[in-house]
């Protein structure tokens, strides 16, 4: 029954927002088109420069590379944003996004606000006393931290803007619950009956009713809520909850400038590029930290109890997963643009990366190709966000030694991945996009 009720509300949520406009049912049947044509698309493109004749072709690839002809098709007329806040959410997609935060801040010289060394990524409460030596206030914020509008405005450049990252409930908890392996702590035979373990051991009746807090539930439990500055305490105390909720809501609408959504990642990243004026090179990516056994559940009790335990996140997911199809509407073309990138992001992909291997926390890890150890885009791709914040302290933060700096050089020794030396030196500034499409350009 209460699976039942979550799979209504979520029927009438995603009824609500199909029903936007009829012209929003057929921008959906054009993106179907478009996504099934983009490499015949993105062919097109590359023809407009290879049907040249032989004797001007060269002539005009010297005043025009690939990359500036996708420019100039999607080219906005806007001056990037300087100044972000990212607010850094658990198990959304969200370490693919700061990634591609800090690499936009390496190549357009922004800097990234950062605690001292050697990692500032676990605080959940900001504070000035902890901040990088020598720098008070920078260009960007994109770490794991609750949100406090307050000290980021005092510490982020104005003017700013905000934006995060959120994923259906349901999946974003058995996520979390397989990657922080909680199943260790709830052996079985296979990860649904660690799931009612879990369940059963909470009493997850009272659990819901009685408090706030439940063992290991931290990272898992109205995460999103809790990373976007809601006090979950303070909610459950309160005699008014759904105003209470009601409240944050409207407070969160304000807030954030952008909500992206994680069961849409690329076209949530080429709606990134046009509002915040970022180029297709900015928010190209390599998939990290994903996992290789993908845990399921099923089992539709088990799905209900999620979904109640997850009720304010759910809430936050609804509401901003309407304003997020809202705000696609109104971008013309934006299907179109997101056929390119798919295109483009594959085609990076292919050049970067020849393998994969096991990696962190039973993840996938791509293993570079030869030609991609020596361009920093594809080594600050494949850069985990936690090492690469580590890197940029260890050079950034003045109470930092040589003596250290080499301990932090020596730390540092996947090939697949910056080191201190690279990050201090490496070219930003080779494009890789003509990289991965040179051999469309041949002269001959």
């Amino acid at each position: 029954m209460l699976y039942r009720k979550y799979e209504t509300s979520i029927k009438a949520s995603s009824q609500r927002t199909k029903c936007v406009s009829y012209g929003f049912f057929l921008i959906t049947i054009t993106s179907l088109v478009l996504y099934l044509t983009r490499d015949a698309m993105t062919a097109q493109l590359v023809s407009q420069q290879a049907s040249f004749p032989v004797h001007k072709r060269r002539h005009a690839l010297a005043d025009k590379s690939f990359a500036e002809t996708i420019r100039t098709k999607f080219g906005q007329k806007c001056s990037p944003q300087e100044n972000i806040i990212f607010t850094k959410t658990h198990k959304t997609g969200s370490s693919t996004i700061t990634n591609i935060l800090l690499r936009y801040g390496e190549v357009h010289n922004r800097t990234q606000l950062l605690y001292k060394y050697p990692s500032s990524t676990e605080y959940k409460k900001l504070d000035p006393d902890r901040l990088l030596t020598g720098r008070p206030t920078a260009n960007i914020f994109a770490q794991h931290a609750n949100f406090d509008h307050a000290f980021l405005k005092d510490h982020i450049f104005n003017p700013s803007k905000t934006f995060t990252i959120l994923r259906s409930p349901v999946s974003q908890f058995s996520s979390a619950f397989s990657f922080f392996e909680i199943t260790n702590l709830y052996p079985a035979d296979t990860f649904e009956e660690s799931l009612k373990l879990f369940f059963s051991s909470h009493m997850h009746d009272k659990y819901l009713v009685n408090t706030y807090f439940c063992k290991n539930c931290a990272m898992m439990v109205n995460a999103n809520s809790i990373d976007m500055g809601l006090n979950i305490e303070e909610y459950f105390k309160s005699a008014d909850q759904d105003r209470y909720l009601s409240n944050f809501l409207e407070q969160a609408s304000q807030r954030w400038d952008l909500v992206l959504i994680t069961e849409h990642f690329d076209l949530s990243l080429v709606l990134l590029k046009r509002k915040f004026c970022l180029e297709f090179e900015d928010i190209l990516y390599l998939r990290s930290l994903e996992r290789i056994k993908k845990d399921k559940v099923e089992d539709p009790s088990l799905l209900a109890k999620i979904a109640q335990m997850q009720k304010l996140d759910i809430a936050l997911y609804d509401h901003f997963n309407a304003t997020f199809w809202r705000e696609v509407e109104k971008e013309e073309g934006i299907f179109e643009e997101l056929a390119i990138f798919q295109k483009l992001n594959k085609q990076v992909q292919s050049f970067c990366v020849e393998g994969t291997r096991v990696g962190y926390q039973g993840t996938y890890a791509n293993v570079l190709s030869t030609k991609a150890r020596d361009n920093f885009q594809c080594m600050a791709m494949n850069t985990r966000c936690l090492n690469f914040i580590r890197l940029i302290e260890a050079r950034d933060d003045t109470a930092v030694n040589d003596n250290m700096r080499t301990e932090i050089a020596l730390e540092f020794t996947d090939p697949d991945s910056l080191n201190l030396k690279q990050i201090i030196h490496m070219d930003r500034k080779e494009n890789i996009i003509d990289l991965a499409y040179k051999n469309k350009f041949k002269l001959n």
